[in-house]
């Protein structure tokens, strides 16, 4: 456990305050004080100036002299006296409603500072944007109710059943992981669940990016109109901070946000909705690193929550074995025709009996025309002189090296001289290529990068679509290849975010779809989608990674810094009492190392005060000898 903050003594300043008339009643504020490093971060009491008694309250923002320098507090109590030696400093003015900062936000964000170590300050920073003063004198109102009062959903209640929706209607606190019911429109689905849920408390959705937001926010506002709120990083520093004020003192009915409204003060039985917590934008790229899926497991225990996705990451998958999180996989019937390339069969056929009837959805996994190529007579990689890999761009285009972008007109193989190359990593526009030459006059869309396509005009296409650029639309065939190459990418999560992009293509195939994976039968995945069950491969990957010491079985750390210094941190390490499972160094470049540092979950308290430590060694030697990172989203 973190060490609790202390009652500090504050040293007086060379130059006096000038002399104030303290408040009568508990005259002394206990302040967390915002100090430029971490290990300095702690408790120190102020005089509460008379004019300042009725604002000065529990949970409210001041200035007040810290050193040398002025600084922002959180007063988080009032007392009759201090135990603190000497003359007390006073409180220079507020600088936030009163009472802005809830005892259970407070709590809250020790809560996950416990977690994921660092300085207070930095999570209150997180939850609590920057002060606009006149949005504080101009706040506006919100509806206290909307159209929906009184809401029932007979059709998700056929979907999810009698039991389940009477659960949802019951004030009760649920804990839920569901999947997205395949062949059902996942934002009707979910715009549902809210709807409903809504009826008994407030509704916090968490959704990944603002791509996200807009989709769900634009239906939403239909239905719940002005009381209906946004939240997040994503707006203006003004409306950011009046929305903040909004959800803190009104209580909107549904507030949606990107990962910067994770902190959002709730009323009591509210619901907590996390869309596709696997997704990346959901980590917070600052320290300390914490993430909206941790942030809303340490949410009090009056808190709803639900976690929806099309596939589970498995730090939920964990939390669903040991029961501590409900799974919910509600089914529909379909008629999907899946075909494999077992025996060596082709994705052609899917795709021309798809254009039949609909348009055809093809998955892949890159941009680009010939990302990387062979010699054909040998098989040796094509390389440039810097050591970077050629590329090819397009038809007939010459390579080109990635790395410092020299062109190679004359290519010619340096180990047998031959000119001819031999593509085995294609891009987007290669395969493009091919399908009009196999399907010809039936015009093609592609959708990837910063060129996406976003709604699917009327009429047939083949849409060629990398992960995440996918056009909205009912596609009466789905096309997943490369797939050997995105479920074995060097990372740790590369099976996870495959099998949460394979899985979320099928809610984009229409209720008689073809679906063809480019993968053998036997796979797992393959099984899994057989079943419509993303959670049934969990198993397997759950328990390799218990057995390989890796998340989310373990915590992790990730520390980087000097060669020098981060052999002998590691050293030191392996002689440490404490078991410690070190990996590394491993070289990052000339002059940088990093090593991996893993404990069992019943440890993890003594990693996280490891990387506190650290930091505060660093703090106090005014310099940065590490960079720290704990549970990193990928490794």
């Amino acid at each position: 456990m973190v060490a609790p903050l202390k009652l500090r003594q504050q040293k007086s300043p060379s130059s006096l305050q000038a002399e104030v008339v303290a408040s009568e009643k508990l005259p002394v504020a206990s302040v967390l004080v915002d100090t430029p490093v971490s290990h300095l971060e702690g408790i120190y009491d102020y005089l509460v100036p008379e004019h300042l008694h009725e604002t000065a309250i529990f949970g409210t923002k001041v200035l007040i002299d810290f050193g040398k320098s002025t600084t922002e507090g959180l007063i988080i109590g009032r007392k009759s006296e201090s135990e603190q030696p000497g003359k007390l400093k006073s409180i220079i003015s507020v600088s936030s409603p009163s009472g802005l900062v809830t005892q259970e936000l407070i709590t809250h964000i020790e809560q996950v500072r416990n977690r994921f170590g660092g300085g207070l300050w930095n999570l209150i920073k997180s939850a609590v944007p920057a002060r606009v003063l006149k949005e504080e004198k101009n706040r506006a109102t919100i509806a206290e109710s909307s159209n929906l009062d009184g809401y029932v959903s007979p059709e998700l209640q056929e979907l999810i059943g009698r039991t389940d929706y009477g659960q949802l209607i019951h004030p009760n606190r649920i804990k839920w992981a569901i999947n997205f019911p395949y062949s059902k429109d996942p934002v009707w689905f979910l715009l549902e669940l809210i709807k409903v849920r809504s009826q008994i408390g407030q509704v916090l959705v968490l959704v990944p990016d603002e791509k996200d937001l807009r989709l769900l926010s634009t239906s939403l506002a239909k239905d719940f109109k002005d009381s209906l709120l946004e939240v997040g990083s994503h707006l203006s520093k003004n409306l950011r901070y009046r929305n903040f004020l909004i959800a803190k003192f009104m209580s909107p009915r549904v507030i949606i946000s990107t990962r910067s409204g994770a902190f959002t003060p709730l009323s009591s039985g509210a619901t907590v909705i996390v869309l596709s917590d696997l997704d990346q934008s959901h980590y917070e790229l600052h320290a300390p690193g914490w993430n909206t899926r941790d942030v809303t497991l340490l949410r009090d225990a009056s808190t709803s929550l639900m976690f929806i996705s099309p596939s589970h990451s498995l730090e939920i998958s964990r939390l669903i074995e040991i029961g501590w999180l409900e799974k919910k996989n509600y089914r529909v019937k379909n008629g999907y025709k899946f075909s494999t390339n077992e025996k060596g069969n082709s994705y052609i056929l899917p795709i021309k009996r798809g254009l039949e009837s609909g348009s055809v959805l093809i998955s892949v996994a890159e941009k680009g025309y010939a990302n990387l190529f062979l010699c054909s007579r040998c098989r040796n990689t094509a390389s440039c002189d810097c050591g970077g890999k050629l590329q090819i761009d397009g038809q007939k285009k010459i390579p080109k090296c990635y790395l410092c972008l020299k062109n190679y007109p004359n290519w010619k193989c340096m180990f047998c001289s031959d000119n001819r190359p031999f593509v085995i990593s294609k891009g987007i526009d290669r395969t493009a290529e091919e399908i009009g030459k196999a399907i010809p006059k039936v015009p093609i869309l592609i959708s990837s990068g910063n060129k996406q396509i976003t709604e699917l005009p009327s009429g047939k296409f083949i849409v060629i679509a990398t992960a995440g650029s996918e056009p909205s639309a009912n596609y009466a065939a789905v096309v997943m290849l490369d797939g050997e190459k995105v479920f074995n990418r060097p990372s740790l999560r590369a099976e996870e975010i495959a099998k949460f992009n394979w899985f979320s293509l099928l809610s984009k195939a229409s209720v008689n779809a073809e679906i063809f994976l480019s993968l053998p039968n036997h796979h797992p995945v393959v099984q899994a989608m057989l079943r419509t069950d993303s959670s049934s491969a969990s198993m397997y990957e759950l328990n390799s990674r218990k057995l390989a010491k890796l998340p989310p079985y373990y915590r992790v750390a990730v520390v980087s810094g000097d060669k020098a210094e981060i052999s002998k941190f590691a050293e030191n390490l392996r002689s440490d009492k404490n078991n410690y499972e070190i990996t590394g160094p491993v070289e990052i470049d000339n002059f940088q190392s990093k090593i991996l540092i893993r404990v069992e979950l019943q440890e993890a308290q003594v990693l996280v005060d490891l990387m506190d430590d650290i930091t505060k060694v660093q703090g106090v030697k005014s310099k940065r000898i590490f960079n720290v990172r704990l549970d990193p989203f990928d490794l």
